[in-house]
């Protein structure tokens, strides 16, 4: 019995030490040996090869956030509000109002924002809408030194300002090049955010995207150069015309706005980027406006269907009118584009967005020459254009086309429904053409069924105008159908359609239909 009991000792030893020596060495080949070895294990950390390298990210942010905050300022503003009884304050790119403090009807309105020298004798940069309205700047310093500053000159378009403070020798951050910026890269934000209290705060993000092209709108309807950096550092109500840096210290982007549902940071924001920053202060500086070359048209996004029709990209723009410059001039006339041409590619850029020609051409000057490459009947063109005087900011160089759904008109006459195209069609009363100035002849869309290529592709609303098919006129529905009795099944023609805002105006643009089997 004993014996037994001795035998049985033996394989329990001998399993226990067998599993023992087994989970070592699992251990051992997995590297987790560390595990039971106590103080040691704070010694494998710092040997980490990830450890060290978050480590030198860190230090890299605290130098540039140590050479960079000594030229960064928040920019007090105040503004003498009016009584007018209505209680409205200049609305802020970040949903809120730069003259944040102070009663809303009568005396003064406070508000605060940011910038940054951007040359030792002085000169700031921030935004317009941070300064836009004032009656009184300040700039608060790094060092704590608040001093007046006088407004240099302002850039509505760009949605720029610069400042300039007496002294000279100031910290300044040097210009990088936004244009080297890549998706994924790390920037860091600077700025006083939601109060005096908070200057000189810094956030890191990285570039998200690059070239939005329609995601911060100016609130106040103005057209507005649209090439934003979109970053998820946080920028807050406050951090307006602060800079966004690179790793370098270099300025590559002035924060100008956020996508926000709630007023505050919401993990988007958008900046300027630095090429259109620096040309715009350096012209400011020098002679307090700024001159922007101009093409002369007004454009639109091509339609899908047109897009499709001429195998063209995502960024074609649809030649709207021919649109004069500041002196009179047509430049791009004058160059031999037409009304309907697609531009395709600027200075051998292609678009990506057709609001990116606004960024591609205002960001040169007059007389400067570009390339403009287009489409006319399907084929490929090129031209080269000495731009013009981009005019004041009340002149529009992008309009819209109507795209939102039109009052149907009322009429008496029978409508025809056209099930090939998803379109129900009607003849034009004269009433009708009244309402949509006097002259105008086409047949009239009764309808347009949600699921067919002309709603989704060819953009047509019920409502609009169809007055021209497959390059022909048409003045009916009779018009219409033999204008389009040869297209087979499967076929795509032109169609031009005339969109009224029912005061008189009316604008057109043309896309293409596709006829179903």
């Amino acid at each position: 019995m004993s014996k037994r009991k001795v035998s049985v000792a033996l394989l329990v030893g001998a399993a226990f030490l067998a599993g023992v020596f087994f989970v070592t060495s699992v251990f051992n080949l997995a590297g987790w040996s560390g595990l039971f070895q106590g103080a040691d294990a704070q010694a494998v950390l710092p040997e980490s090869e990830a450890i060290a390298v978050a480590s030198d990210l860190g230090v890299a942010f605290s130098t540039v956030a140590e050479h960079v905050n000594p030229a960064v300022v928040q920019v007090r503003t105040t503004r003498t509000m009016a009584d007018n009884g209505q209680g409205l304050s200049l609305p802020d790119m970040f949903g809120g109002s730069p003259f944040g403090r102070g009663g809303p009807r009568g005396g003064e309105q406070s508000g605060i924002g940011s910038g940054a020298f951007v040359s030792a004798d002085g000169y700031i940069v921030t935004n317009n809408h941070v300064v836009e309205g004032a009656d009184l700047l300040e700039v608060l310093l790094f060092d704590g030194r608040v001093l007046d500053a006088e407004v240099v000159g302002t850039d509505p378009f760009s949605d720029l300002a610069v400042l300039r403070v007496e002294g000279s020798d100031y910290p300044y951050v040097p210009f990088g090049d936004s244009d080297e910026l890549r998706v994924g890269q790390w920037v860091l934000a600077f700025g006083s955010p939601l109060s005096e209290e908070l200057s000189n705060t810094v956030t890191s993000g990285i570039v998200s995207s690059l070239g939005r092209f329609g995601g911060a709108p100016d609130p106040r309807g103005r057209q507005t150069i649209s090439n934003y950096i979109q970053t998820d550092a946080a920028v807050n109500p406050g951090n307006s015309g602060g800079p966004l840096v690179n790793l370098r210290g270099e300025i590559v982007g002035i924060n100008s706005a956020i996508a926000t549902r709630t007023g505050t940071f919401n993990g988007i924001s958008f900046a300027i980027p630095s090429d259109i920053v620096r040309s715009t202060v350096e012209q400011l500086i020098d002679t307090g406006t700024v001159e922007r070359g101009y093409l002369g048209i007004s454009f639109q996004a091509a339609t899908p269907a047109l897009r499709e029709a001429y195998d063209l990209g995502p960024g074609a723009a649809r030649v709207g009118d021919i649109s004069p410059d500041a002196t009179g001039r047509t430049p791009a006339a004058d160059a031999g584009i037409r009304p309907d041409d697609i531009i395709t590619a600027v200075d051998g850029v292609e678009l990506r967005d057709s609001a990116q020609i606004v960024s591609l051409i205002s960001n040169k000057r007059p007389g400067d020459t570009v390339e403009v490459t287009y489409y006319r009947d399907g084929k490929r063109r090129e031209a080269e254009i000495t731009l013009g005087r981009r005019p004041g900011d009340d002149a529009v160089s992008q309009n819209g086309r109507g795209r939102s759904e039109q009052r149907p008109m009322s009429g008496s006459r029978e409508p025809a429904s056209l099930e090939a195209y998803g379109l129900t069609l009607r003849d034009l009363t004269p009433q009708q053409a009244r309402q949509l100035g006097g002259d105008a002849a086409g047949v009239l869309v009764a309808d347009v069924e949600r699921a067919s290529y002309a709603y989704r592709e060819a953009e047509i609303r019920q409502g609009q105008l169809i007055v021209e098919a497959n390059r022909e006129p048409v003045a009916s529905v009779a018009d219409f159908r033999q204008a389009v009795a040869d297209v087979e099944p499967g076929g795509s023609f032109l169609v031009r359609v005339r969109v009224a805002d029912g005061r008189g105006n009316s604008a057109e643009y043309l896309t293409a239909l596709t006829k179903e089997g």
